[in-house]
Order: C-alpha cells, then structure tokens, then sequence
C-alpha cells in the first residue's frame, strides 16, 4: 500500500494535501498572495472517476487559478474521463 502524499509542488507553489473519505467534492486555497502554505482539500473515495475527476478540478484551479469554474469543470471532466478509459486507478 502506498503512503498517502502530504504535500506536493504545483508550478513552484508547494501546497499541503489533505484527503477526506467524505460525500464532498474538494476546495484549495489561493495559491497566491500569501506566505502561508496553501492547502488542497479532497473529499470523496479517490478509486472512483468521480474522485479522479476531482483530484483534476482542485489541481487546475491551483495551476489555473484565474480560470472560471465552468472551464475548470469541464477540463476536469474530459481529462477524468480520458485517464479513467486508460485504466488510470489509486491503488491502494
């Protein structure tokens, strides 16, 4: 079994990880403007598309910070839904 990831750096920006086994989808904080280290929350089981597909979401809206929700979600879903056809899983 693999152990669970604490952080990870996106683009230069470290951001701390935390994952909940919850009916949620995610949040993160702004990336930017702060000298706090920002936090990337997910919610929900991640060996289900649904939790790939929110891994993405949180993950663009860090890379991506100034793009709408609508062109987030959308991404997010056409890449999970990509990745999943590939076979991409958690293993746990």
């Amino acid at each position: 079994m693999s152990r669970p990831i604490l952080s990870h750096t996106f683009a230069g920006r470290k951001l701390k990880v935390d994952l909940f086994p919850q009916e949620c989808d995610g949040m993160v904080d702004c990336p930017y403007g702060t000298d706090a280290t920002p936090t990337m929350n997910i919610f929900g089981d991640l060996n289900t598309k649904s939790g790939l597909e929110t891994v993405i979401h949180e993950t663009l809206h860090v890379l991506r910070w100034a793009e709408s929700e609508e062109v987030v979600a959308k991404t997010a879903k056409e890449l999970a839904r990509f990745l999943w056809r590939l076979g991409f899983r958690i293993e746990k």
